[in-house]
């Protein structure tokens, strides 16, 4: 008996999950579903690699949001992909369900924060008045009181 190395999934790339009373729902903008070939036994990092080769992302992998639902009755939450251990339950849920529920992808722009410095330059150590500091020191203490 062969074992399969590579499960083809299906990805829809680019879209948004929407809340309803009784359902969680994809709204595609896409509206493309893109197949992806996976390792059976891949970790988080080859699944990225995957997603990121199919559609021919330039993106960084920290900027991918990868989530799927599987069937169900009810109000079911979207499942989110975000290290080993999701990807090894997409995969146990592909064998239960003998089918595979497609992977919503996301692409974050995530904008470079410059920090910012929250002192100004009349706010550094050297303007202090020291002066006005009492002598005592609450860390002088002797640990005679200790033992």
């Amino acid at each position: 008996m062969a074992v399969v190395e590579f499960v083809v999934a299906s990805g829809d790339y680019m879209g948004v999950w929407e809340e309803t009373p009784k359902s969680w729902y994809w709204k595609s903008f896409s509206k493309t579903i893109v197949p992806i070939a996976l390792r059976r036994n891949g970790l988080y990092d080859d699944m990225i690699a995957s997603v990121i080769k199919a559609d021919e992302l330039a993106c960084e992998p920290g900027n991918l949001v990868i989530s799927y639902q599987i069937n169900g009755r009810g109000k079911i939450h979207p499942t989110f992909i975000n290290n080993d251990r999701n990807v090894s339950l997409y995969m146990m849920d592909i064998v239960v369900d003998g089918c595979r529920p497609i992977l919503r992808i996301n692409v974050i722009a995530r904008s470079s924060i410059e920090l910012m410095n929250s002192f100004n330059d009349n706010d550094s150590v050297e303007n202090e008045n020291l002066g006005d500091q009492p002598n005592e020191s609450f860390c002088d203490q002797s640990n005679d009181n200790l033992g």
